[in-house]
């Protein structure tokens, strides 16, 4: 029987492990080129994820195939802006750059889809945009190619989240996700082809890394989301899930000695309070009082 408790564990270990793939990354790709890197991640995630759902092979459809292939795009899109910009960034910055994804969820249902966004909503793009300013730097014209590459892909990740939920309502989510990762793994080995590295010239401490990222990184972290998500409550879930940047700097500290200004970290300390502001349900909150 699982718990909320036991659930909510569940989900901090997805943001533990979200939390260490942003130093890692940067270290792998201090020393090979990003094509490199995302094929041999993203091949070994989908591959393994692919033997997993073989379970599932009586569900699959086109509809699974075509709407797998559209969110894959989206996918592979945000993890190339996020690993191009982390060459260029710290992994602390590429850690609460990407959340905003959170923030910028809602907004863009109002923008885009006519959805009713609540005052709170509204409150935390203004925090958001007040942390982003202090952690990149004042001066937009002057921000790093890095933060800007990183905040292109929490643009892309803020439109995978809204159709993921439209999709997942109609089809099981493992197969969906698989779609995804194959998806992903197939354009990351077309960009792959052209520069033709020798493979063998890797070494086995990137070899290890590149597969923690995958296993742990990519479909640890799938699976444990899509089945842990179930037992636990909105409200809690967004707030565990804003935990993830923090553990990004945390993790970059500890690992490679990256350290954040104090600006910085405010900055950073406002975009995590804008994350929990957007995705806590006030509403239900008045209609418990």
């Amino acid at each position: 029987m699982i718990t909320r408790f036991k659930a909510d564990l569940g989900l901090l270990s997805v943001t533990v492990f979200w939390g260490t793939t942003f130093i890692f990354s940067k270290l792998v790709l201090n020393e090979m080129p990003l094509a490199t890197y995302l094929f041999l991640r993203l091949g070994i995630a989908a591959l393994a994820l692919n033997i997993y759902v073989l379970r599932f092979r009586k569900e699959w459809n086109r509809k699974v195939i075509r709407h797998g292939i559209f969110l894959g795009i989206l996918l592979y899109l945000s993890y190339f802006l996020q690993m191009w910009g982390i060459t260029e960034t710290s992994a602390s910055n590429a850690g609460f750059i990407t959340g905003l994804s959170v923030v910028l969820v809602p907004v863009f249902g109002y923008l885009f889809y006519k959805l009713k966004t609540p005052l709170p909503v509204w409150i935390s793009v203004v925090l958001a945009i007040i942390g982003l300013l202090l952690l990149s730097g004042i001066n937009p014209l002057l921000w790093n190619r890095g933060d800007l590459r990183v905040l292109l892909c929490a643009i892309v990740v803020a439109f995978h989240i809204i159709y993921t939920g439209k999709f997942s309502r109609m089809h099981n989510v493992y197969l969906l996700t698989a779609v995804q990762l194959t998806v992903i793994a197939l354009l990351a080995f077309a960009a792959f082809l052209p520069a033709q590295q020798n493979l063998s010239g890797i070494s086995l401490k990137n070899i290890g890394i590149i597969v923690y990222l995958a296993l742990f990184g990519t479909v640890f972290t799938y699976l444990m989301q899509t089945s842990m998500q179930r037992f636990t409550t909105v409200a809690r879930t967004a707030v565990i899930f804003s935990m993830e940047p923090v553990f990004a700097a945390l993790f970059a500290y500890l690992i490679a000695g990256e350290t954040l200004s104090s600006q910085g970290w405010t900055g950073g300390i406002l975009i995590v309070l804008a994350m929990i502001v957007a995705e806590f349900p006030w509403e239900s909150l008045k209609r418990k009082v």
